[in-house]
């Protein structure tokens, strides 16, 4: 037995029976990718393919990453470069200039079903151009690595006999591809290459919304990079450094997992399958001449203005599209806390304004004079990376390409993973970007990362609440009585209203006082009286509803007997506590006795 190493021009045969191969089988693949990267810098144009270069950087990749077409059967993945992909999941080629060539080619992964498939170009009006069938003997077949880097022959030594057409328009063409089979069609080696006058390579013309790949088996590690070219024009720059996920698809869009446009509920990460693509995804940095570096222009003026209302208005004057992210801190340490309020607009150029109702962040009315600090960014290119089921999301580096930058903060919230265990980051991670949002949550569930390309932080801005007092107060008084209301002696009922300027926020204090009457019971025991020796009278404190009474004697009914000289009294309730009372003396006289008559 031998091993065949070949690459371009080089052949090295290895018989089984060398220590090399007996011993040192490993020293074979280091050999093997050794002379790879030998050769790839003895030909100074072999870098212009556009494809397995750029998604697999090293050679020892080779043997699992794979360009995924499509899964029709999976649930959880929508199908790419296929003919029910959709605008989201075409592959497309942009052309600049009529003239311009497009170039590809493809190789088969080892183990699929498929010897031979079916590709088709279409023009930017969906009209079919080009179309044919590849395979491991005709054109447009890749061979090895080093020809899937090196791109077509026509364009690079050591490259493969590509598959060519000649474009008569410009904009986006695609291509399609159609297995024999009902399943997936996965490409080990892929490149399309577009070229301008004289077989010049261009770069940054392949794109897609929505990338599809396999790694082939679970615990494999993607080291690819890819390019956003954002809806405000902007360009950052991917790369991961131990992406473990089999499966996986890569897009970006403005709004997070979903798109509710509610970016604070959209962007946090969900225990199911939620991808959607949105930014144009590129394998190289997006061709300057085709994609422009759109106009940034800051932040001018900001200011928030707390209302008696108990409302806050923010206005913003800024010189371009951009997103305003605000955390309102309500009375509370540094940081997020449960109790503020973070809030994500979108501004356009010149006025803006939007407003805070008030609420913290617990669902309650923020109390007048409460201190309140205003922190945030005004932010371009603000983009969302979700991805579904995997295992290990080994840290991503982010990188601002155009316009150039510092490195974008990264930010995540995972709370509604496990019950409420995920982790969140809301005040960014930066330091280093290949630590960040580091998790093993992402097993069937959808990760969501986000970053904003270039940040102006706003000087934070503080003031205390705003708020109207509104007090509504009940009275009761008796029938007869007064009660100082809204400066004045009141005893009619009704509804009373004052108000006073608050000297903390100048806001007006309003205060309704409600006045009821309760009735007032009368008792008039009637004058003292007077009866002889064991003659009896009834005292009445008279009827009412509810009244209660309260005798001197002890006794508590309406009436009561005295035959006894002494004072009585009664007091009079009714159940809202009004009363009254009233008292007489009682004089029990002796009877006279028989006339004595004396006489001398």
């Amino acid at each position: 037995m031998r091993v065949r190493i070949e690459f371009s021009k080089y052949l090295i045969l290895v018989s089984e029976k060398s220590p090399i191969y007996n011993k040192h089988l490993l020293q074979v693949r280091s050999l093997f990718i050794l002379l790879v990267f030998t050769a790839v810098l003895s030909y100074p144009r072999l870098s212009n393919a556009e494809g397995t270069k750029q998604t697999c950087p090293f050679a020892a990749d080779t043997n699992y990453l794979t360009l995924l077409y499509p899964i029709f059967d999976h649930p959880n993945y929508p199908p790419f470069a296929t003919a029910n992909s959709g605008e989201a999941g075409r592959l497309y080629i942009h052309i600049q200039n009529p003239g311009e060539t497009i170039w590809f080619g493809f190789a088969v992964q080892s183990r699929a079903k498929a010897a031979a498939y079916t590709y088709t170009l279409f023009d930017p009006s969906g009209n079919i151009v080009k179309s044919g069938t590849v395979s491991g003997t005709q054109q447009g077949y890749i061979k090895h690595y080093l020809q899937a880097v090196a791109g077509p022959s026509a364009l690079a030594t050591g490259g493969y006999n590509a598959l060519s057409y000649t474009t008569t328009n410009t904009g986006d063409y695609y291509i399609e591809f159609s297995p024999p089979y009902n399943g997936s069609l996965q490409l080990k080696y892929y490149d399309i290459t577009v070229s301008g006058s004289g077989n010049t390579p261009i770069k940054g013309r392949l794109w897609s919304k929505r990338w599809m790949f396999n790694v082939e088996a679970q615990f494999n590690i993607f080291k690819g990079s890819f390019y956003t070219y954002t809806d405000d024009q902007l360009v950052t720059r991917m790369s991961f450094d131990s992406l473990q996920p089999l499966i996986f698809c890569v897009c970006c869009n403005s709004s997070g997992c979903t798109n509710t446009g509610n970016f604070l509920q959209d962007r946090c990460s969900v225990p199911y399958s939620s991808i959607y693509g949105q930014y144009k995804i590129f394998l190289n940095e997006p061709d300057p001449v085709s994609y422009p570096t759109g106009a940034i222009n800051g932040v001018s003026s900001f200011s928030a203005n707390p209302t008696c209302n108990g409302t806050v208005t923010f206005n913003f004057t800024v010189g371009s599209n951009c997103i305003a992210d605000l955390l309102i801190n309500v009375n509370s340490p540094p940081g997020y806390n449960p109790v503020d309020i973070t809030m994500v607009k979108s501004l356009t150029p010149g006025f803006n304004t939007f407003t805070w109702d008030g609420i913290d962040g617990m669902g309650n009315a923020v109390p007048n004079g409460t201190h309140v600090e205003i922190t945030g960014t005004i932010s371009n290119g603000l983009t969302n990376f979700p991805m579904f089921d995997v295992e290990i999301l080994g840290g991503i580096d982010i990188t601002q390409i155009r316009p150039t930058g510092p490195k974008p903060a990264l930010f995540w919230v995972d709370t509604l993973l496990y019950g409420g265990n995920g982790q969140f980051n809301l005040d960014g991670c930066t330091a280093p970007d290949t630590s960040c949002h580091r998790t093993n949550l992402g097993n069937a569930n959808t990760l969501n990362t986000w970053w904003y390309a270039l940040s102006q932080t706003l000087t934070p801005t503080s003031f205390l609440m705003h708020r109207n007092l509104n007090l509504q107060l009940s009275h009761s008084i008796c029938d007869g009585d007064s009660l100082w209301l809204a400066g004045a002696w009141r005893k009619t009922a009704g509804n009373y209203i004052s108000g006073a300027p608050s000297i903390l926020t100048g806001c007006d204090s309003t205060r309704m006082d409600l006045l009821t009457i309760n009735l007032q019971p009368h008792v008039n025991l009637g004058p003292d009286l007077s009866r002889c020796a064991g003659e009896s009278v009834t005292l009445d404190a008279g009827a009412g509803p509810g009244f209660s009474y309260q005798w001197n004697t002890g006794a508590t009914s309406r009436t009561l007997v005295v035959n006894t000289t002494g004072s009585y009294s009664v007091i009079v309730s009714t159940p809202n506590g009004c009363n009254d009372s009233d008292q007489l003396f009682f004089t029990s006289q002796p009877l006279p006795g028989n006339t004595l008559i004396k006489h001398n």
